[in-house]
């Protein structure tokens, strides 16, 4: 028997080591490159998706907004102020005689004319 203890369980390609070696590392080299590959289609796909919802959020709340804001008005009217005053509250219109009417001075001039007396 010819057999050395070194050779046992050795692979059939020693003669071509080095070639077999590159070999690996090129195909590990284009899976991982394939794997970023597919992995940054499948992120952008994600954040497609993503963006859609929020679009359609931005949508809804918009809606939102708007009928919140014509509810706000109507809730505001003059009209619908006093109507709760009058019913709700027992509110009365004052007569005419008995309403002041105030008028403000106009220009920012007039909150500072007071100016301490001489001695």
């Amino acid at each position: 028997m010819n057999t050395r203890a070194g050779n046992i369980g050795s692979f059939p390609l020693s003669q071509s080591k080095g070639g077999s070696l590159r070999r690996i590392l090129i195909f590990g080299l284009v899976v991982i490159g394939l794997m970023v590959y597919v992995g940054g289609k499948v992120q952008i796909m994600r954040l497609g998706y993503q963006i859609d919802e929020l679009e359609k959020q931005k949508r809804d709340l918009e809606r939102m907004n708007r009928s919140l804001q014509i509810e706000a008005s109507s809730l505001s009217a003059p009209g619908r102020i006093e109507e709760i005053a009058v019913k709700r509250l027992g509110m009365v219109r004052p007569a005419k005689e008995n309403v002041v009417v105030v008028k403000r001075k106009q220009g920012g001039a007039a909150r500072n004319d007071r100016r301490p007396a001489a001695p």
